[in-house]
């Protein structure tokens, strides 16, 4: 999957990640040109940057997915996505957080999330 079609994927279950990757991808040529200080990125360094926060952003895109076909916890979309829980809870967090989703009710002790209306 190149950065064209994870940037396409994103677009459809979070228009608003997508836009904030795109305004950086934007600004490659302006971080590798430099700024009036002189200090510029590397094409390098710039991909080390960005790749990161694309992963993160095609990541919360698969967990709004997998809530857009039911809702779930931490554990099945874990499970479902093949990701740790640890990272599956940070990536609801900021979905939470940007109110994307909400907790649905609980199943035993563990929250059962889904898609906010």
């Amino acid at each position: 999957m190149d950065i064209t079609d994870k940037l396409n994927f994103i677009k459809i279950y979070d228009p608003d990640g997508a836009a904030r990757i795109e305004r950086l991808l934007s600004k490659k040529d302006r971080l590798i040109g430099g700024n009036v200080y002189g200090e510029r990125f590397t094409e390098r360094q710039f991909y080390l940057v960005f790749n990161p926060l694309l992963e993160a952003a095609l990541e919360r895109a698969r967990i709004l997915k997998t809530l857009a076909e039911g809702e779930k916890t931490v554990i099945h979309i874990s499970t479902a996505l093949h990701l740790e829980m640890s990272i599956v809870f940070n990536h609801i967090k900021e979905l939470i957080r940007r109110n994307l989703i909400e907790i649905k009710g609980y199943d035993d002790r563990d929250p059962v999330y889904c898609l906010r209306r």
